[in-house]
């Protein structure tokens, strides 16, 4: 399995923002995503550090076992079959694990292929159109959503906010109680969030979505890795 890096940090975003994991980051993906900032997850080109062949037993064993709490990002972990593998062996031994999607990919299949997927949750990055790759998400993928599950938005223009605001509305509407968490937040440098929450709060119907920022990117260099 080609890993980009492997290490300890906090959770930036989302519904683990602040406490401490073992991040596990594939190489490869299938989107180019206009705001990706893990391009060196991508393509070899954009890092002089190349990727690494590691086995499941080499990755396990760099996983912290004091935290219990394990993000499977990348590049995109759902294009690779050794995933199933290496998220079995980290819900076995009881880590509460979330894969960072780009929604591409088929989540309903890969659930039911993890034996203790009580377990695993999924962040969903939903693309808006900003990002050129909004056509590319598998749409059945929300229709299986887990509460447990996160559904992210990154907003980079006023067309993003509105189509944001839309879809979250529909998912709100469709689920009820049983809705997946969903966080709204910017393109880092690029779009005000403060200009998101007031769309959002003009609209009792999106009164559960929460509004985050990259904590990673404040606290440390934006552009750093392995943070």
């Amino acid at each position: 399995m080609q890993i980009s890096e492997i290490f300890d940090s906090i959770d930036g975003e989302g519904i683990r923002a602040g406490e401490l994991c073992t991040f596990i980051r594939v190489f490869g993906c299938n989107l180019r995503c206009s705001y990706c900032d893990s391009m060196y997850a991508v393509d070899a080109g954009y890092s002089d550090v190349p990727p690494v062949e590691m086995d499941i037993n080499q990755i396990l064993a760099r996983v912290n076992r004091n935290y219990k709490r394990v993000t499977l990002t990348g590049g995109e972990p759902l294009l690779f079959s050794e995933s199933v593998k290496l998220v079995n062996r980290l819900c076995d031994l009881g880590y509460e694990v979330n894969i960072e999607t780009n929604g591409s990919c088929d989540i309903t299949g890969f659930r039911s292929l993890i034996r203790h997927s009580e377990n695993l949750f999924f962040t969903i990055d939903f693309k808006l159109p900003s990002s050129g790759e909004m056509y590319a998400m598998r749409l059945s993928n929300y229709d299986d959503l887990e509460p447990r599950d996160v559904l992210k938005f990154v907003i980079g223009s006023e067309e993003d906010s509105s189509v944001a605001a839309s879809f979250a509305k529909n998912i709100a509407e469709k689920y009820g109680d049983r809705a997946p968490h969903m966080f709204a937040g910017v393109v880092f440098g690029k779009y005000e969030l403060k200009d998101v929450i007031d769309e959002f709060m003009a609209d009792p119907a999106l009164k559960d979505v929460r509004f985050q920022i990259q904590m990673h990117k404040i606290i440390w260099d934006p552009d750093a890795r392995g943070v």
